[in-house]
């Protein structure tokens, strides 16, 4: 065998291994991000190692579903995909839709602290307890994985301190739908339901990092943000803008 076919063959193995690697990683991925959508689950990576994701959980699918499947045919309505592929990927809403603002599924981790008053008194933990994303079990059916408080927050940080998103372009009313609260600019609507609504001496208030804000359930946050909800007659915010906790920072 001369040198030009050792280098012809040698460049054939390595060339194969190269491919070889490629296909590993391209399956991993895929496996990344598939089988039940409402489930969470483990799988290995190309060099063995255990790997672990967060899921879509059932609401998730259900209001993936509303955006991507309107025709309820089964099919992406923006690639013509099954829809169940573009959920096992980890996308609420396709982005390969030119009106698609909400990111994938962990395209990114950020945190904000929150207070929700009504009528003087703060939503505690107890109230966001029943509402928070319990991490040992993906099968809630009224939280999302893309934005959520956490269950069992370390101390002193209380359950419902933190709002946590993990994915571009959430809009605060995805949280609020997926624990049965309604909020906008005219009311707000607890899980029990509750509703309070400006009656002209009672108003809501939407404040972030201490400024009224005018995008209501449609705000972004963004990480580190200081949001705060108000309703009632209060006319001096400062004590409520106080309480607002700086955990978020340790995440």
């Amino acid at each position: 065998m001369d040198k030009t076919e050792k280098f012809a063959f040698g460049f054939l193995g390595i060339t194969v291994i190269v491919a070889a690697v490629v296909m590993l990683y391209a399956l991993n991925v895929i496996s990344f991000g598939n089988s039940n959508p409402a489930s969470g689950n483990s799988v290995q990576n190309a060099m063995g190692q255990r790997l672990t994701r967060m899921s879509l959980s059932p609401f998730d699918v259900k209001l993936a579903k509303q955006f991507m499947d309107k025709d309820d045919d089964g099919k992406c309505d923006a690639c013509g995909m099954p829809v169940e592929m573009c959920m096992d990927s980890g996308q609420l809403q396709c982005n390969m839709d030119s009106k698609s603002t909400i990111g994938v599924l962990g395209s990114q981790h950020i945190h904000a602290d929150w207070k929700i008053y009504i009528n003087g008194k703060a939503l505690d933990d107890k109230f966001f307890d029943s509402i928070a994303m319990d991490m040992s079990k993906m099968n809630n059916s009224i939280t999302s994985s893309f934005i959520h408080v956490d269950k069992g927050a370390p101390s002193p940080e209380k359950t419902g301190d933190v709002l946590h998103m993990h994915a571009t372009g959430m809009p605060l009313w995805i949280f609020f739908k997926s624990v049965g609260m309604d909020f906008n600019k005219e009311s707000m609507t607890l899980p029990d339901g509750r509703k309070f609504s400006n009656d002209g001496k009672n108003t809501l208030k939407f404040y972030v990092d201490g400024k009224p804000n005018n995008e209501w359930e449609n705000y972004v946050f963004s990480g580190l943000d200081n949001i705060l909800i108000s309703y009632g007659d209060e006319t001096d915010m400062r004590q409520q803008l106080n309480s607002i906790t700086d955990f978020a920072g340790n995440h």
